[in-house]
């Protein structure tokens, strides 16, 4: 519980120190959130936006599309717990983040969701690593925008759905949707998804 805590105040850090130095930037550049406005919003629908539009003014611009630095943290938190040393592992997890927040790259933010569901799914797992796991595929939404990948938006979807976030999914694959137009085959790709996100609840 002491090492999810110090990697709460960690993130919280990391993501205070990149609002005062880009958020301006993250604003300027990047495209708003292709959602309905709020007041078509009810409930659950409503507080998804508002979430996003506060995860769009947060998520830092990033610096650099360097692999090597997050995938080296991601590869020592593997190692540490397959060597049975979980403090050391979810402190190299903890590195992977900040290091991923630092990257402009969706695929970061997706790899270290995963690995936080690796934890989730542990025995004795840290408490939060499934809303850690939210949080990095969330931001993963965002720079797949950012980034105007179709791919991206459609990973998110797909890793949120593993998580049940049904609203959450819907808005990736509006974004996604958004970002294909214009190519067919992309557009086939959002419309392939969006079948087998609702196949389960259409049928009986």
């Amino acid at each position: 519980m002491r090492t999810s805590t110090r990697y709460l105040v960690l993130a919280a850090g990391l993501i205070g120190l990149g609002t005062a130095a880009v958020g301006a930037l993250n604003r300027a550049e990047s495209l708003k959130p292709p959602i309905s406005e709020p007041s078509e919003l009810g409930g659950v629908r409503a507080a998804m936006h508002e979430e996003m539009e506060r995860l769009e003014s947060v998520v830092p611009a990033g610096r650099t599309d360097n692999d090597g630095l997050w995938r080296g943290y991601l590869e020592d938190f593997e190692r540490q717990r397959e060597d049975g040393h979980p403090d050391m592992a979810i402190r190299a997890l903890h590195d992977a983040y900040g290091a991923a927040l630092q990257s402009r790259r969706w695929q970061a933010m997706i790899a270290v969701g995963d690995a936080f569901m690796v934890v989730d799914r542990a025995p004795g797992n840290p408490a939060g690593a499934r809303i850690d796991a939210r949080q990095a595929y969330l931001t993963a939404l965002i720079r797949a925008r950012r980034a105007r990948s179709v791919e991206g938006a459609l990973r998110s979807a797909e890793a949120l759905e593993r998580l049940g976030e049904r609203d959450a999914v819907d808005q990736c694959l509006n974004i996604a949707g958004l970002l294909a137009e214009g190519n067919e085959t992309a557009q086939q790709r959002v419309r392939e998804a969006r079948q087998r996100w609702m196949a389960p609840f259409t049928e009986f």
